[in-house]
């Protein structure tokens, strides 16, 4: 299965992708809720844009490997074979079955919780991070094929409206666990058109 995905960060990092000088690494940081991985931002340039910008406005939330000071958006093209998706019953299940069976051996689980006082969403949800890694070390133990990738919506930010189901940051996050998936990346023309025209905004005032 082909799928773009998209990735916030600094414009020298998404220079050196393009030319083909580096590459993502996975990471592990505790808000990584999906696990182990390299994270992008499934078909939404903006919303990676986003990431990046706020990684720069607020350096002390640490949300990048590296500062980022010019934000930016790199594009990949990730052929991914074998999915854990979470949009899936499927998916659910296998989160749920990991989870009780995490419960039933003892192991004390961290809980989900907020990163600062101002955070509704809970994006320190160490308790998700530890069943998915679960679940990849348990395929490993009984030599069942390993996930490239697992695949998950992320409700998050203020409703759009009073009593509303739709958040204004809600995208679907991407963990890629098999760098080999990488086709390659690219500079989104849309997303170099739209800092082009904040550019202009922000010199008119």
């Amino acid at each position: 299965m082909l799928v773009v995905g998209y990735h916030g960060c600094d414009q020298a990092t998404c220079d050196a992708l393009v030319a083909g000088a580096t590459q993502l690494r996975p990471s592990s940081n505790p808000y990584d809720w999906l696990g182990d991985g390299i994270y992008f931002f499934e078909g939404d340039w903006r919303r990676a844009l986003k990431f990046a910008t706020a990684s720069r406005d607020r350096p002390q939330d640490k949300l990048t490997r590296e500062p980022v000071r010019n934000p930016a958006v790199v594009g990949a093209i990730l052929r991914v074979g074998h999915w854990l998706d979470m949009s899936t019953q499927v998916g659910i299940d296998e989160f749920a079955t990991a989870y009780r069976a995490l419960i039933d051996s003892g192991v004390v689980l961290p809980p989900n919780k907020q990163a600062h006082g101002r955070d509704s969403d809970r994006i320190l949800r160490r308790l998700d991070r530890r069943v998915f890694n679960q679940i990849h070390e348990n395929r490993a133990a009984v030599g069942v094929a390993a996930y490239d990738a697992v695949r998950g919506p992320f409700p998050q930010g203020h409703p759009v409206a009073p009593s509303s189901s739709i958040h204004r940051d809600t995208h679907v996050q991407i963990a890629l666990r098999n760098s080999a998936c990488v086709l390659g990346y690219f500079v989104p023309v849309e997303a170099v058109k739209y800092r082009a025209y904040l550019k202009m905004e922000f010199s008119a005032h």
